[in-house]
């Protein structure tokens, strides 16, 4: 992956001149948008007036989305009744329930918390069903005839669908084996033309360290469900999906030699970038060069297979901030929301060219309309529209996915679904999706009540304006940059300002960590190499010894207690591999485990000294 960034607006040597300033496009975008809105209000049915309105109410109002994403946690989550019923209680009995509530679900939930603790069994199961026909319009039920007939009415309408079956990581094989089943089955379904699957949720117990092992057990899962897509008739797409950002790698690696097997050359497939990530500009690169590669190469008379990039903005920010705060590493996103827009318009702006659009298509998702309409126009101007797709999720704003439907010559709808019984894993999903809503910063925060000309259209038409001319300022390439295998002497002198941080954990997501590591668990383990201390008068003596140092340890300042214990954790920080290497060997430890404790050690001797 390259970390620099090319200026499209100039000649480069894939493309040539391009025809047009992107930067020309701005005010016409912003005057699309207005027109998409106007439209948008006419076409919207009375039924997607309300519940557009009680959205609204949720993401707008700070108690009432509290109060949602409660009820989804602790009401719903449970698949103990009486635990259920006494969580609703909890929520309900004493309290305003929030305005977005309509008048009859206020009634419902109060009788439900009077009942509940007497009649769990029958109420949660109702509390559950009415849940799902609340959210109907943003998951939709995996049974085969429910699907059916959403389905059918969808594409009556004229949308194509992207069907994601919602799980999130699987922790064992037989949770793999079943998801892995239920997505074979969806392939089968004669109404399902379009699946998106993650590697997280079919493989059970990824260990980023054995990345090779990783990428070969992934592909075996895979093959199976690529050969039966490309045998239907027509072939069924899969896009390969992720969310978190050590996934990155091991998709597009996993991607890349799945579909270069001679029996998937033909294949036609996708995968998903995410534009908050500053890798996913290089990543773009690197799978548009080997995609139109393998699209200009035959194998047996039959010609590459094309590959479609659907560019998302990302929505897992929050468990990115988790983890990294967790093992003391440098956020994977960018850092703000302003960054995201930006790249997310180099990407466009960088690929939108016939000859990169070669083998390659690429889905615009996005319910930011700025963005929408901006690439509308860019596709337009360049005259690769066949080759763009636009998508928006299923049941956000319908008025407008139809508006842009009829301009854009079609709409995909991200399409989650999920089984009655496996109800629960829609719950991730539904807290994301709340979460993005509520952002301020967000544009789908402002959709619902966005109008043209007054100040929410204004501020947004600004944001857009101002990530369009940074679009090639953000920085590319990976925000970490830890390398244990390169870390000097120097790196690990005690440094006593400051507040205390904990030692960060080796991130497994970096190739040079990995490499580290490789070299780490090979080498030759020799013991110590001070003698062992077996006589048991040499031991009494260490013990007295240490016991008469600790009175003169006591008396030493405290500022020299603290750099001697800082330079405990600085040797143990340098000798890392060392100790590692020790723990591995010596007591059986997985690498990952003998890892977390020598920063624990480190930590304890730092710790102390502060």
């Amino acid at each position: 992956m390259q970390d620099d960034c090319e200026a499209v607006s100039q000649t480069d040597g894939m493309s040539g001149p391009l025809p047009t300033s992107v930067d020309d496009l701005a005010e016409p975008t912003v005057e699309l948008v207005s027109e998409w809105l106007r439209r948008a209000d006419d076409v919207r049915t009375a039924h997607e007036v309300r519940t557009a309105e009680q959205l609204r109410g949720v993401i707008e109002d700070e108690a009432g989305l509290a109060f949602a994403m409660k009820f989804v946690d602790r009401v719903i989550r449970p698949e103990d009744h009486a635990v259920a019923a006494h969580q609703l209680v909890q929520l309900v009995n004493g309290r305003d329930l929030p305005g977005f509530l309509s008048a009859a679900d206020r009634v419902l939930l109060r009788a439900g918390a009077r009942l509940a603790p007497r009649l769990p069994g029958v109420v949660m199961p109702l509390a559950v069903r009415r849940m799902r026909q609340i959210v109907g319009h943003l998951v939709v039920d995996a049974e085969p005839a429910a699907m059916a007939k959403h389905f059918g009415a969808r594409r009556q309408e004229g949308f194509t669908l992207n069907v994601n079956l919602l799980g999130e990581a699987v922790l064992g094989d037989a949770e793999a084996d079943r998801r892995l089943e239920a997505a074979n089955d969806l392939l089968g379904q004669p109404d399902v033309d379009y699946v998106s699957v993650k590697v997280s949720a079919v493989v059970s117990q990824l260990n980023p360290w054995a990345f090779d092992d990783s990428v070969r057990r992934v592909i075996d899962r895979l093959r199976p469900l690529y050969e039966t897509a490309a045998a239907s008739s027509p072939p069924t797409f899969i896009n390969l999906d992720m969310e978190e950002y050590h996934d990155l790698e091991l998709t597009m690696t996993v991607f890349m030699a799945l579909l270069d097997e001679p029996e998937l050359h033909h294949v036609d497939a996708g995968i998903v970038l995410q534009a908050y990530l500053p890798d996913s500009f290089p990543a773009l690169q690197e799978l548009v060069g080997w995609a139109n590669a393998r699209h200009a190469r035959s194998i047996d008379g039959k010609q590459g297979g094309e590959v479609k990039i659907r560019l998302v903005k990302g929505a897992n920010l929050a468990m990115e901030r988790v983890e990294a705060v967790m093992h003391g590493w440098e956020l994977a996103p960018y850092r703000s929301k302003a960054e995201t827009d930006a790249n997310y318009k180099r990407c466009l702006d960088w690929v939108m060219t016939p000859e990169r659009l070669n083998g390659v298509s690429m889905g615009v998702a996005s319910h930011n309309l700025f963005d929408v309409a901006w690439a509308h126009l860019l596709s337009t101007e360049r005259q690769v529209e066949p080759r763009i797709e636009f998508e928006m999720l299923e049941g956000m704003a319908p008025g407008i996915a139809r508006t842009v439907r009829d301009d854009g010559g079609g709409l995909l709808l991200y399409t989650p679904v999920v089984a009655p019984t496996d109800f629960d894993v829609a719950i991730s999903y539904l807290f994301r999706r709340l979460e993005e809503n509520a952002s301020d910063e967000n544009f789908i925060r402002h959709l619902f009540s966005l109008t043209p000309g007054d100040a929410a259209f204004e501020a947004e038409a600004l944001k857009f304006r101002a990530a369009l001319a940074s679009r090639n300022e953000v920085g590319t390439g990976p925000q970490r940059s830890q390398n244990q295998g390169s870390v000097l002497p120097t790196d690990s002198v005690p440094n006593l300002d400051g507040p205390f941080q904990n030692e960060p954990d080796t991130d497994p997501a970096l190739p040079a960590n990995r490499r580290w590591a490789v070299d780490v668990v090979s080498r030759r383990f020799d013991g110590p190499s001070a003698p062992m201390t077996i006589d048991v008068g040499a031991v009494d003596a260490a013990v007295a010894a240490v016991g008469t140092a600790q009175s003169a340890w006591a008396q030493r300042p405290a500022t020299e207690r603290r750099t001697v214990l800082h330079s405990v954790g600085s040797e143990l920080s340098r000798r890392r591999g060392d100790l590692i290497n020790a723990m591995v060997h010596e007591a059986n430890k997985t690498f990952a485990q003998a890892d977390v404790e020598v920063s624990e050690a480190i930590d304890f001797a730092r710790w102390y000294g502060d």
